[in-house]
């Protein structure tokens, strides 16, 4: 079990690391076992739904988009849409790619896609942000928030800014900036072993504390460097007028100030292990529990390694420490976790397996997340029409009104190239 890690993967541009991403994949199959291999033990009694498919089109990446449900019947998932080419080394997505949504009124039953208006991407790249005069009521029962920043699909704002919505995610409003728009220059992100030079790449991970009150979790990285991104929480008291910074969840690594003994067993050799702040770490998932300590569940990657990890606070996100290793997230670039709660109090976390064959799979804890279950099979039928690469995952993960789970992900077969996707189960049982 890994006790924290963090990198500083030096890759000079975007194109490099594409092609870095799918060499790994390519050869990190022989170094990482299959869930084959393995022979998982199967969910049983899972049910599998195409949430939207469109001929000639790749649908992807739910993780970058935001899954919102405030009543467990109602349910609302983000992706990017955009042509389907068939790249060498690549995903199969080219053309303009747009953030669509997909909307469910029977939990999760049946959905409908739709480009939504005054939404991501419909004011260009970077576009003019508005400053919010009235307060949000982050307490609203259809309270929906969407957060972009850069560095993914159909996003490109290095400033980041936000969309919220008071109808489920019917009507959106802004771009807002993030308070006064100046992030990247709080002392808590200048005064690190970042460049001067920083972006932020958040996707959409947020609890809500109150009518006023919500913490935000950020990521920020040097300015086009892969594997720099360090994740870090701001909150707001005012209705997201104003933002502060509340702490590091992974900060930067700083020499000085690195405890030694808190060093990831990824190698035989000790010497090759990385301290926990020499890993990446971004696309968080974050819960509340009832006795109100904050879990968030992360992404991480040092060199070919890639996993998710636990971390807990328990003075309202003011300190964090690590809790637990989720899962092995395979090859190539690994995979984001999503995670929630069912409503016996179980936590349970999926994520994609990009090792052949391919697969969803899914972890439980019963003590908090202070360990996890063995991973279990949630898919492993996938398809695409070369075989090239294993392109999946991504996930989100909603809970029913009748308690039952809702993963949301991105998903090919040979019938049904690159969609969306639900897997429905009782993550109880």
């Amino acid at each position: 079990m890994k006790t924290n890690l963090i990198i500083r993967l030096k890759i000079s541009s975007i194109a490099c690391f594409m092609i870095l991403f799918f060499f790994c994949i390519q050869n990190s199959i022989a170094q990482t076992r299959s869930a084959k291999e393995i022979n998982y033990q199967r969910v049983e009694n899972a049910e599998h739904i195409v949430v939207y498919q469109e001929e000639d089109k790749f649908l992807g990446w739910p993780a970058n988009n935001g899954a919102w449900s405030a009543d467990g019947v109602n349910m609302l998932v983000g992706f990017t849409r955009g042509d389907y080419e068939l790249i060498i080394d690549n995903h199969n997505i080219g053309g303009n790619q747009e953030s669509w949504l997909a909307r469910s009124s029977d939990m999760g039953q049946t959905w409908e896609g739709f480009n939504p208006d005054n939404y991501v991407g419909d004011f260009g790249k970077e576009p003019e942000l508005k400053t919010l005069v009235n307060p949000i009521d982050f307490s609203h029962p259809q309270f929906a928030m969407r957060v972009v920043g850069t560095s993914y699909h159909g996003s490109f704002d290095a400033r980041g800014h936000f969309f919220f919505s008071y109808d489920a995610g019917k009507t959106w409003n802004g771009p807002y900036r993030l308070g006064d728009n100046t992030i990247r220059e709080w002392p808590e992100l200048k005064n690190t072993s970042l460049s001067s030079e920083t972006e932020l790449t958040p996707r959409t991970d947020y609890v809500v504390k109150g009518k006023d009150e919500c913490i935000v979790f950020m990521s920020v990285r040097t300015k086009s460097e892969f594997g720099t991104d360090r994740l870090f929480s701001m909150r707001t008291v005012d209705g997201g007028k104003t933002f502060k910074f509340v702490s590091w969840v992974i900060p930067p690594y700083d020499e000085e100030k690195a405890d030694p003994s808190a060093k990831i067993k990824l190698y035989e050799d000790e010497a090759l292990n990385p301290h926990a702040d020499q890993s990446r770490a971004v696309m968080s998932k974050t819960i509340i529990l009832e006795n109100g300590k904050l879990i968030s569940a992360m992404r991480r990657r040092y060199n070919e390694h890639n996993w998710v990890d636990a971390y807990v606070s328990e003075d309202d996100g003011n300190t964090w420490t690590f809790l637990s290793e989720v899962g092995d997230a395979g090859a190539g670039n690994g995979n984001p976790p999503a995670l929630n709660i069912t409503d016996k109090g179980r936590l349970v976390a999926i994520f994609g397996n990009r090792v052949e064959p391919g697969t969803m799979m899914v972890v439980y804890s019963d003590d908090e997340g202070s360990s996890w279950s063995n991973p279990q099979i949630l898919r492993d039928d996938y398809g695409s029409e070369d075989m090239e690469t294993i392109d999946l995952g991504y996930p989100q993960l909603l809970k029913r009104k009748d308690g039952k789970m809702v993963a949301l992900y991105y998903w090919s077969t040979k019938e049904s190239l690159h969609h969306i996707a639900a897997t429905i189960w009782d993550g109880d049982n």
